[in-house]
């Protein structure tokens, strides 16, 4: 059983809060011919803020973050439950495979707002080389096991950018209750409306899905709990991704 997810979730943002803009973390294991990527990713939600994003570019045949149609790893549940991505990137820094791991450790927030100092975008640079694919993830903050994501897609050539719009995927790692209690203090936070909050903290147990599902296209926001689909909800695509390969 995991720590109740508002201590994760609270910590990691008033952390986030009180530090203002923190640091890009990353590592990258030893080699040559590294190119030098910026990665811009925007928020096109109205009402849903993203966590963290980690991100990692590999060789072919390298580890994959997720991929949709098979079961959701231990990290990547972390991320849709929970908004950490700090295993995801130790799972990915310096594995074999693995040209380079991001943490980006800012959270977005809705389309066209800024709360705490953070916006609806963020730009970090990657390693990679010629070759290489780019995968990346981030929670939902505002749904129970939601997430954003990129899954080994191919890095441009130079002068050539390339944009992605993501859709939102479910994790199927948790039961869709949509009650406030269920969901990351941070949703109230950075998301469109204060929610009541979960003041005992809440155990991921009591809402697991069990047995786990496959990941799949997130139905969205149903209004079935305390999110509302006029504030929570939204239209695939969530998300933006645009890479280009910039002079080191």
């Amino acid at each position: 059983m995991r720590p109740s997810r508002k201590l994760v979730a609270v910590a990691s943002l008033a952390a986030l809060l009180a530090v203002g803009a923190p640091a890009t973390a990353s590592a990258s294991i030893p080699g040559s011919e590294l190119h030098t990527y910026r990665v811009t990713l925007e928020n096109l939600t109205h009402g849903q803020p993203f966590s963290p994003p980690v991100a990692a570019t590999t060789r072919q045949g390298g580890p994959h973050m997720f991929q949709v149609g098979r079961p959701a790893s231990g990290e990547l549940e972390q991320i849709a439950e929970d908004g950490n991505e700090v295993p995801m990137f130790h799972l990915f820094n310096g594995a074999t495979g693995v040209t380079q791991a991001v943490d980006v450790a800012r959270p977005l927030t809705p389309r066209g707002t800024n709360k705490g100092g953070f916006d609806d975008h963020v730009t970090f640079t990657i390693k990679a080389r010629h070759g290489d694919r780019l995968s990346l993830a981030a929670m939902l903050i505002c749904t129970n096991d939601g997430f954003l994501g990129l899954d080994h897609v191919r890095l441009p050539h130079k002068g050539h950018p390339s944009e992605f719009l993501l859709k939102g995927y479910d994790a199927g790692t948790e039961l869709n209750t949509e009650r406030s209690g269920d969901i990351v203090d941070p949703c109230s936070g950075l998301g469109p409306v204060q929610l009541a909050g979960d003041p005992n903290g809440n155990i991921d147990d009591a809402v697991d899905e069990t047995p786990h599902q496959r990941i799949h296209l997130h139905p969205g926001i149903q209004g079935n709990g305390d999110l509302c689909p006029d504030l929570h909800g939204w239209e695939n695509p969530v998300a933006k991704v645009t890479v280009e390969e910039i002079e080191d």
